[in-house]
């Protein structure tokens, strides 16, 4: 019996060490984050609280994503989930009200891929729930202190993480990432795009668009492009200070048709 019993606890044990595998290692190569680790992060989702894109608050009324993530979307179709790392258990939904899209979104291919989603009520700020600096300067070139967050797949065909991942990048020059993206002949780099990575195996998978790239607690990128999965190529980030005045055109309202263009779409 004692014997039985031992099978039992080793087998037991075995299912339990197994689940712990499964759920460390996602983005790809990320680890959990803890509870507050990246309070701006939110999950930008379907009305059903599907996981569809990343994005980061920015301030109390405005979230920034990827304009790939939104582009087509009705705003009444989405919801944002904040304050948690689980975006299944959503600290808090919020609505937005309007989205803008850069008018030369996608054009040239993969540029200007930048999306302001303004909530239609105020972001309610806590220990989990805060919005991001913003850069005033180039962050240092080089640097390997990014940290990047997203609940994106583990592979290719793989399903989401329940638990927020996070992964440290290194930044690459435009000439180093322009090499190794040069089997890429569709992609072409611009003043718009920073890249980084840090070897095959880790970075960005599906799920993680519109996630945030952060260097000293301060967003300098918004995922706009990787090779599914972490295939050993970069990973393609919208240069948030490149935008910063578009951005802050949109969010004063004072946007023109040659910087913005409105998608306000209801029902």
């Amino acid at each position: 019996m004692a014997f039985a019993r031992c099978l039992l606890y080793i087998f037991l044990c075995c299912i339990l060490f197994k689940d712990l595998l499964a759920e460390e290692h996602f983005i790809v190569g990320g680890q959990n984050a803890a509870e507050g680790d990246a309070p701006y992060q939110v999950s930008l989702q379907t009305l059903l609280g599907s996981h569809l894109c990343g994005g980061a608050i920015i301030s109390d009324r405005w979230i920034l994503t990827a304009g790939h993530c939104v582009k087509g979307y009705p705003a009444s179709r989405l919801q944002v989930a904040t304050g948690t790392v689980r975006y299944a258990q959503p600290g808090a939904l919020y609505y937005p009200e309007a989205i803008y899209l850069h008018c030369n979104y996608d054009s040239p291919k993969y540029h200007n891929d930048i999306g302001l989603l303004k909530l239609n009520e105020s972001v309610v700020f806590n220990a989990l729930t805060q919005a991001v600096k913003l850069p005033k300067s180039s962050f240092p070139r080089g640097t390997s202190e990014l940290v990047f967050t997203g609940w994106g797949s583990q592979s290719a065909a793989g399903s989401l993480p329940s638990q927020l991942q996070r992964v440290q990048q290194q930044h690459l020059s435009s000439l180093a990432c322009a090499s190794l993206l040069s089997g890429y002949d569709d992609l072409e780099l611009g003043p718009c795009h920073l890249c980084a990575y840090r070897q095959a195996n880790i970075g960005a998978c599906h799920g993680d668009s519109g996630g945030p790239l952060v260097h000293q607690s301060t967003l300098v990128g918004i995922l706009n492009f990787f090779v599914p999965c972490a295939q050993g190529v970069p990973d393609v980030f919208m240069d948030v200070m490149y935008y910063y005045d578009w951005m802050r055109q949109t969010m004063s309202g004072n946007g023109r048709c040659t910087q913005v263009n409105q998608q306000t779409i209801n029902g």
